[in-house]
C-alpha cells in the first residue's frame, strides 16, 4: 500500500510513534524517525531494520520544542514527504520552559509541530498525495483556549501552571491547527491533506510518571496507533476530518467530530495567527 512511500514520524522512538512506524513499514513505507533521546532512537531504528531490511529508516536526535533545532533539521529535508505525522508528545510534567520561554507542553505538542509542517511544506508538496497528521486527545474536550493571547499561549508563567489544563489546551491547539491547516490548505490550492486523530486511552510511556489502577483496563500502543495509522493512510478521508476511537476510548478508528469549541473558526484563526507571530514568520507566503 504504501511501497517505498516516505514517511517522517516525530516522536518516533517509543509509544504511539513507534507503533504507527511499525504499522507503516509493514506496508512497505520508508521511514524518518526523529526523538528526543539518542539511545532509544538508535534502538529503536535497528530493531525497525532487523525486522523490515527492505526498507529504509533514517534517524535523526530532534527536540521539537527547540526551534532553532526544528529550523536546522528542516534545511536538510529535499526528498518528499507524503505522509507527515506530528506524533512526538509530553504530558502533564512539572513547570518547565523551552529554549525559546514557552512552557514545554505547548512548545512541544502544538507550536514546534506548526513550524516543523510549515518548514516542511515544499517537500511535502513534492509528494503525489500527501498528508499531515495531527495528534490530538480526548481531553481536547476541556481545552479552553478562549481568550488567546501571545502570553497565554507561551505560558511562561509558573504560579498559572496547571498541569493537566495545559496538556488539555495544546491538545485542542493540535486539532485548532489540523482544522485551520486544512481550510488555509485549500484557500492556497494545496493537494497536502490535514488530517487530525486521537489514541484514545492507551498507555504508551506518557503515563509512566502516573501510573493508575485503571491502566490494565487501556489500550496498548498498538492499538492507540490505529487511529493516526487509519489517518495516515485510509483512502477517502476528506481533508479535516477527525479520527478517533468508535468508543471514545477505546476501539476501531471511525470519524468523530470532536468538541464543539474544536470547530470554532475565529479561535482556531486566533490561534494561528498568534502562533505565526511566536515562531515568527507566516506559515505560507500570503497568509
Amino acid at each position: 500500500m504504501l511501497e517505498k512511500k516516505h514517511v517522517l514520524i516525530t516522536g518516533g522512538s517509543n509509544g504511539l510513534g513507534l507503533s504507527s512506524a511499525r504499522a507503516l513499514a509493514a506496508m512497505g513505507a520508508n521511514l524518518t524517525l526523529v526523538a528526543r533521546g539518542e539511545a532509544r532512537l538508535l534502538r529503536a531504528a535497528e530493531e525497525l531494520r532487523r525486522d523490515f531490511p527492505d526498507i529504509r529508516i533514517h534517524e535523526q536526535v530532534l527536540d521539537v520544542s527547540n526551534l532553532d533545532q526544528v529550523r536546522d533539521f528542516a534545511k536538510n529535508q529535499v526528498d518528499p514527504i507524503d505522509i507527515l505525522m506530528n506524533n512526538a508528545g509530553l504530558m502533564g510534567p512539572d513547570f518547565a520552559l523551552s529554549i525559546e520561554g514557552i512552557e514545554s507542553q505547548m512548545a512541544t505538542n502544538y507550536i514546534g509541530h506548526f513550524l516543523l509542517t510549515k518548514l516542511l511544506w515544499k517537500s511535502l508538496e513534492k509528494a503525489a498525495n500527501p498528508r499531515v497528521i495531527s495528534l490530538s486527545s480526548v481531553v481536547h474536550r476541556k481545552g479552553r483556549l478562549s481568550q488567546l493571547d501571545l502570553a497565554s499561549l507561551r505560558g511562561n508563567k509558573p504560579e498559572k501552571y496547571d498541569r493537566w489544563q495545559r496538556y488539555a489546551d495544546s491538545k485542542l491547539a493540535c486539532l485548532f491547527f489540523a482544522r485551520e491547516l486544512d481550510l488555509r490548505a485549500k484557500q492556497a490550492g494545496s493537494k497536502i491533506k490535514s488530517i487530525a486523530a486521537h489514541p484514545g486511552w492507551a498507555i504508551t510511556g506518557l503515563q509512566e510518571n502516573f501510573p493508575h489502577t485503571l491502566d490494565p483496563l487501556a489500550q496498548n500502543a498498538d492499538q492507540g496507533a490505529r487511529s493516526q495509522v487509519f489517518a495516515a493512510v485510509q483512502p477517502g478521508l476528506n481533508c479535516g476530518e477527525f479520527v478517533g476511537p468508535n468508543l471514545e476510548l477505546w476501539g476501531k478508528p471511525r470519524l468523530i467530530k470532536g468538541s464543539g469549541h474544536s470547530r470554532d473558526l475565529a479561535t482556531s484563526k486566533r490561534l494561528w495567527e498568534l502562533t505565526e507571530e511566536l515562531v515568527g514568520e507566516p506559515f505560507l507566503p500570503n497568509s
